[in-house]
């Protein structure tokens, strides 16, 4: 089900500001989200340098996300859906849960997206974790829950859309 009839503006780019490492360190001293504050829909913007960009662009569209726009979380915290632009508009794609973890990055108590066995296997290994930015932005590192690379984190910018609730 469309979530708009509209077409979307494409995945937002990031100008190359900070390295992968400074993104590391900014979230670090950022606080955690309280499920209550989380529920919306959020525009993703990816980091870091622009190979990068479109390396996770490519990797998104191979795993099954081509399009990838961002997250809808429902209310309550505790669940939502990936979204990704097609033709007609912002769609629901990916199911996801949201759990309380053990930051990879810092070893603090974080949100962390993650992903049920009835989405592929696929998407198991992957987890966000989420801390507050600014106002309406969420900074996410995302990992692969996968031995040797679980401490390789990759930064990407949540935006909550004007008309979610603040």
């Amino acid at each position: 089900m469309s979530l708009t009839t509209q077409v979307a503006p494409p995945l937002a780019l990031a100008p190359e500001h900070h390295t992968l490492r400074e993104w590391r360190l900014l979230f670090t001293r950022l606080p955690t989200p309280s499920r209550e504050a989380l529920p919306g829909r959020y525009r993703a913007e990816l980091l870091g340098p622009s190979w990068f960009q479109g390396f996770a662009h490519r990797l998104l569209g191979v795993l099954g996300m081509r399009g990838w726009w961002g997250k809808d979380i429902a209310p309550g915290g505790r669940e939502g859906a990936n979204l990704v632009n097609r033709v007609g508009g912002i769609w629901r794609a990916v199911p996801l849960v949201i759990r309380e973890g053990t930051s990879r990055v810092d070893g603090r108590t974080s949100l962390q997206v993650e992903y049920t066995p009835e989405v592929g296997r696929q998407w198991r290994p992957w987890v966000d974790e989420l801390r507050w930015l600014e106002g309406r932005t969420l900074l996410a590192m995302t990992h692969l829950e996968l031995p040797v690379l679980r401490h390789l984190t990759f930064p990407f910018l949540l935006h909550r859309e004007s008309s979610s609730p603040a």
